[in-house]
């Protein structure tokens, strides 16, 4: 099968999401499928071992959503190719104009989208007026069309699916929840750990950058908060690190050295608004170390409560409480990771996922 993979966002703009949509197109080869990706023309796309295509954009909306001038010139051959299209998330004005498209009758290939976070509405009241806005106008508009127009959506959320029936009155049926995947035993479950503290993630607001601080007042002296990462907030992290002793900015890191730091640390924490299935817990879980983050998108399926903290969204002060904890609890801790490395081998693996989702894509491209 040929599979046209639309990922905005890539290596090395983005980590986290470029991250999911690699592996799972890596995973696509790896069972005999045709993968073409295309990816917003940033300048210095990193290829990464796949066919990519970088395709020119007029700008990025609040920095982030990339929009097309004359989409179908600069996808028309892609499309004549594959079998399907796959879309990676709902959050890109990119992927809506390419559903637009088959909604005005340029080509009648299959659509498929990957949903990965952020349709929930609590995000609203965490972040600025502009992102505010911004969401709350596209979730009515254009990002509707990414749910009502396509042939099946793949949620990496269980807790989504009731909300785009309630929302958009998509059916059970157009609905598949398939849980992100890794290759466990890529992962190094070290039993010494270091004190430290860790969040990997492009800084934004939606991934709640403005609390870092509140973390570093909880993390010990003999501790490290260590953040990886680069965004619009680098300015805001920077400035945290100059006032700080024990808070370490390592900015942008290349994957395998982003691992290393992980699997050395101890606790991650993830105090996103809004997400989907986050890829970085489930390395932090692969790795052996416990997780905390906000109840968004999946993470009460992907940290059980063996493994680590699901906050309720947004109790702020909840989440720093847990982190001291578990800090100052080592046993704790330790139990924790344990559990966490048994989870995922269990549940996140890409031996376990990944047929899933082959299968139902073959089913509706056979339809």
């Amino acid at each position: 099968m040929n599979i046209l993979m639309v990922c905005p966002d890539w290596f090395p703009f983005s980590a986290g999401l470029s991250q999911s949509c690699h592996a799972l197109c890596k995973e696509f080869e790896a069972h005999g499928h045709n993968v073409r990706v295309l990816v917003a023309d940033d300048g210095n796309v990193e290829k990464k071992g796949l066919n990519v295509h970088p395709i020119p954009y007029l700008f990025r909306i609040l920095g982030r959503s990339p929009v097309l001038w004359n989409p179908w010139k600069k996808i028309k051959n892609h499309i004549k190719w594959c079998d399907t299209v796959c879309l990676f998330s709902y959050m890109y004005v990119m992927n809506s104009q390419i559903v637009k498209l088959r909604s005005k009758g340029k080509f009648d290939k299959p659509l498929i989208h990957f949903y990965r976070g952020s349709l929930e509405d609590g995000v609203l009241n965490q972040v600025s007026l502009p992102v505010r806005i911004a969401k709350w106008v596209y979730d009515r508009t254009v990002g509707k069309r990414m749910f009502t127009e396509v042939d099946h959506i793949i949620s990496n959320a269980k807790s989504v699916l009731s909300l785009i029936t309630e929302k958009y009155g998509v059916s059970k049926e157009k609905m598949t929840y398939v849980k992100n995947a890794l290759h466990v035993n890529e992962f190094d479950a070290l039993k010494e750990k270091k004190k430290r503290v860790i969040f990997i993630g492009r800084l934004i607001e939606n991934k709640g950058v403005k609390l870092f601080k509140d973390i570093s007042e909880v993390v010990p002296d003999d501790w490290e908060f260590v953040i990886v990462g680069d965004g619009p907030m680098r300015q805001h992290v920077e400035n945290i690190a100059k006032n700080k002793n024990n808070v370490v900015y390592e900015g942008r890191e290349t994957y395998e050295n982003t691992k290393k730091i992980l699997s050395e640390s101890s606790i991650l924490a993830l105090p996103s608004f809004a997400e989907g299935s986050p890829r970085v817990v489930m390395e932090a879980s692969a790795c052996g170390i416990s997780s905390i983050a906000f109840n968004v998108g999946d993470v009460d399926q992907t940290i059980p409560e063996d493994c680590g903290y699901v906050i309720p969204a947004f109790d702020k002060k909840e989440f720093v409480l847990k982190v001291k904890e578990l800090i100052h609890d080592t046993e704790d801790r330790i139990s924790k990771g344990i559990n966490a490395r048994k989870f995922a081998e269990k549940e996140l693996d890409w031996s376990i996922n990944y047929p899933k989702i082959e299968e139902k894509i073959e089913e509706v491209v056979g339809k």
